[in-house]
């Protein structure tokens, strides 16, 4: 699967999760999405605060099942910051 995640940044993505945010004390504070790289690597984003946890939870299932269906996703439009 390919994942355009800038301006000429594309890159071949063997898994994907959504999984939530939580820093250990056992609230859900956002939502998070882990890319695994086809050779190994690791990409891991977290979407904006200002984005509700609820839309930030359905955009980050969405994104997936479209990269599932598809075989390619743009995530340059999502709200998120890089882990």
């Amino acid at each position: 699967m390919r994942v355009l995640f800038g301006e000429g940044i594309v890159k071949e993505v063997e898994n994907v999760e959504v999984k939530p945010l939580d820093f250990g004390d056992g609230q859900i504070s956002g939502t998070e999405i882990d890319f695994a790289l086809v050779g190994g690597d690791h990409i891991k984003y977290i979407y904006s605060q200002n984005v509700p946890i609820e839309e930030s939870g359905s955009r980050a299932i969405e994104f997936v099942r479209k990269l599932y269906e598809d075989g390619k996703a743009d995530f340059t439009h999502e709200p998120v910051e890089m882990l």
